[in-house]
């Protein structure tokens, strides 16, 4: 999280003489006092927060019998549990002016259950329920002003998913930063409620549910190695990550400032893990 305070910091620097302000906390956001403590501290450093970006993701990468259960917790606590505080502590001050967005990051386990994925899936699976639920009490409510944004994205070369390889990759390589955070960014202007980078991905669910099971897990077999492999902190892979990516995640927590993407001024925080 060091590494992303600097890189926060020398944004400022640049961005300084156009007016903006950039903020930095730091927070461990599978812990609940912790969160809402933090956004406690933003909204009286910033004021009210009016774009939320749930980003955060962590897992073990292993069997659900090598699995611990503190290692299932942490990635519950973290992942989903995470997003749920932030958005009970964040959403009042939105219904209160009908104005705010709530994004969250799903990836490919929202889409499907893969082996040794078990406790990112839990926490992917629970995501879209959690945004479907949000979403739909808005809208019962009448808060036409509020949106929410669920982005599905191909692996991304993060230090998360650095090795990872699947039948795919010569088709549909792992995406580049910019090139999915620019077409989550376009779905998120737009107010769309579901983004899928790569398209494809649209298709997924309408083709997990006309295949029979089996025939749906002989595509993910041939497709999918059930044992990508993906960074882990402390890992194997641990050291090499850390040199041939970006900096490997970290526990976080929110970002805020203000985007001058956005055509509305918003604040904005952004879990990241």
């Amino acid at each position: 999280n060091e590494e992303t305070v600097l890189l926060i910091e020398k944004e400022l620097a640049l961005t300084t003489h156009h007016g903006n302000r950039v903020f930095a906390y730091e927070c461990d956001i599978g812990k609940r006092d912790e969160v809402y403590r933090l956004v406690g501290q933003i909204q009286k450093d910033v004021g009210e927060i009016t774009m939320l970006i749930n980003n955060a993701a962590i897992l073990s990468s292993k069997s659900i019998t090598d699995m611990t259960d503190e290692e299932f917790s942490r990635c519950l606590n973290v992942n989903l549990f995470a997003a749920y505080w932030l958005i009970r502590q964040i959403l009042p001050s939105m219904k209160k002016r009908n104005h705010g967005h709530i994004v969250t990051m799903l990836g490919t386990t929202a889409v499907f259950g893969m082996g040794n994925f078990a406790d990112i899936c839990t926490s992917k699976f629970g995501l879209v329920g959690l945004m479907e639920s949000v979403d739909h009490e808005l809208t019962l409510g009448g808060f036409d002003g509020i949106y929410t944004t669920a982005a599905v994205s191909h692996y991304v070369k993060t230090g998360l998913y650095q090795l990872a390889k699947t039948c795919f990759n010569p088709l549909v390589p792992p995406l580049t930063i910019d090139y999915a955070a620019k077409k989550i960014m376009h779905g998120i202007l737009i107010n769309r409620k579901f983004v899928c980078v790569p398209r494809f991905y649209y298709l997924v669910p309408l083709v997990k549910g006309i295949l029979p099971s089996r025939a749906f897990l002989i595509l993910l077999n041939t497709f999918i190695n059930p044992k990508i492999s993906v960074y882990v902190r402390g890992g194997p892979y641990d050291k090499s990550s850390r040199r041939n990516s970006l900096s490997p995640p970290v526990n976080g927590g929110p970002l805020i400032g203000n985007h001058h993407c956005i055509p509305r001024q918003r604040n904005h925080v952004s879990a990241c893990e």
